[in-house]
């Protein structure tokens, strides 16, 4: 049996925990793309640099899409990126909470 993700508006809630792990795995994917990056050594600007660029970060948004139903705008990324996991974790699962409540009560509404 296939199991197929359902989208946020027929279920129950806000999947914050699928939302959670869909973030951390596409952070971990990203960020291990830096590992082999001659430039990154320790001891150069990069050390000073955020893990991941908002330019990046914007493709984060086509992981989760699938898991909400929706496509979320590219205005949830913040401007100048994240610095590690919980940076991006801590903003975008309370925007992504809060663009999730709008559109279910406009869906319920009219």
């Amino acid at each position: 049996m296939i199991e197929v993700a359902t989208p946020v508006s027929s279920k129950v809630g806000f999947p914050e925990q699928d939302l959670r792990t869909a973030i951390e795995q596409w952070w971990d994917e990203e960020t291990s793309k830096q590992l082999d990056d001659p430039f990154a050594a320790p001891g150069t600007l990069f050390e000073v640099l955020v893990d991941v660029d908002s330019l990046t970060a914007v493709n984060v948004l086509v992981a989760i899409e699938s898991i909400l139903g929706f496509e979320p705008p590219e205005s949830l990324i913040r401007s100048g990126g994240y610095t590690d996991r919980n940076d991006m974790l801590g903003h975008l699962l309370p925007a992504l909470r809060t663009l999730s409540s709008r559109r279910n009560l406009k869906s319920t509404s009219g």
